[in-house]
């Protein structure tokens, strides 16, 4: 017969540690199985279809690591980094004997933000304490963070904003693929630190881009003709080119120019040209409109220039050398608000500031 399960237990009865070692080894035995069962199932899930796990478990687990590593490290991480303040407190306790204690006075922590590369702190500073002096601490939080780079910006009164880039987005190489839509004001040229798409505003501003020999102007050069293809295509966008090296660099894409200009005396005719369209867009826009739109009558018209010193400094005829500066010059100033824009490149700056 089974004993009565509700008898009261003898208390001379000794402690079954046998029983209780067996329940313990055979609960750690189902939290084995039950990890290591999981581990397959991730592993697997990795090497079969690595795009939606990254979507799906790495990334968010990846941010909730970095969201729980800021909330919880925050106040030890401003002492490390000089940005709290302590002062002693002096409390009387339940029995009326002072006692005194230390309290410590952080940067107040307002807000985190994560996405799939970047970790954003918002920081209101404590009293006592600068924007610069949140800023100085950076380099010390980026490093703590092991992250690849950080930036700071102030977002208002005794407010940063500190960006921290925990994952390089920078060391692959990717594939260009031929832009399908139609742009007019600006062109991706490829990826930011952050892993955001890195944009260039071409329309209403100039842009001069510098670098040595292999830095990657032809790059930016590239992205700039090619980003404007599908607007080239449809006569929204004309580009203009100059290359006195002979016309071998813009000779790849010469179907994407209206006009290239690979000799000194072409260059200061095409000058010349785009600035007698410039002085005609002038009369035609004025007392109507200061923004000028690109339309297929009058088309965003991009100058782009390879190795503006060529121009500007080395041609050998010192009076086409003249007016292709006084020409360049007029357009610099006039063109912009026009719809015709300046895209020049450049390895020495120090040379076209001597050719002024």
């Amino acid at each position: 017969m089974n004993p009565d399960p509700f008898a009261p237990t003898d208390p001379d009865t000794p402690l079954r540690l046998d029983h209780l070692l067996h329940q313990l080894l055979v609960g750690m035995a189902w939290i084995a199985a039950v990890m290591g069962i999981t581990a397959a199932v991730l592993i697997a899930w990795r090497l079969h279809s690595p795009q939606t796990y990254e979507l799906h478990f790495a990334a968010p687990a990846r941010r909730l690591r970095w969201r729980l590593w800021a909330y919880t490290s925050w106040e030890r991480l401003s002492k490390r980094c000089g940005l709290s303040a302590s002062e002693q407190v002096t409390r009387k306790d339940h029995e009326g004997r002072p006692v005194t204690q230390t309290r410590w006075i952080h940067p107040k922590l307002l807000q985190v933000k994560v996405s799939d590369n970047c970790l954003n702190l918002t920081v209101r500073t404590r009293m006592g304490l600068t924007v610069d002096d949140l800023e100085r601490a950076v380099p010390a939080i980026r490093d703590a963070a092991r992250a690849h780079a950080a930036r700071s910006v102030v977002v208002g009164p005794g407010t940063v904003r500190i960006e921290l880039v925990m994952r390089e987005q920078l060391s692959s190489v990717g594939h260009a693929t031929s832009p399908t839509a139609v742009a007019t004001t600006k062109v991706t040229l490829g990826r930011c630190e952050n892993g955001a798409p890195w944009t260039l505003h071409v329309a209403g501003r100039h842009t001069l881009t510098v670098g040595c020999s292999g830095a990657g102007k032809g790059s930016v050069f590239w992205g700039i003709a090619g980003g404007f293809g599908p607007a080239i295509a449809v006569g929204l966008v004309h580009l203009i080119g100059i290359d006195l090296k002979y016309g071998i660099e813009l000779s790849v894409g010469a179907r994407l120019f209206t006009k290239i200009a690979t000799t000194e005396a072409d260059a200061v005719k095409t000058l010349a040209a785009v600035e007698q369209l410039m002085d005609t867009r002038g009369a035609q826009m004025a007392g109507k409109t200061r923004q000028h739109t690109p339309t297929k009558s009058a088309p965003l018209v991009v100058l782009m220039i390879d190795e503006l010193a060529g121009l500007t400094a080395y041609m050998s005829d010192p009076a086409l050398r003249k007016e292709a500066v006084a020409s360049l010059s007029r357009i610099l100033t006039k063109g912009r608000a026009l719809g015709i824009v300046v895209a020049a490149f450049l390895q020495d700056p120090r040379v076209a500031r001597r050719s002024r």
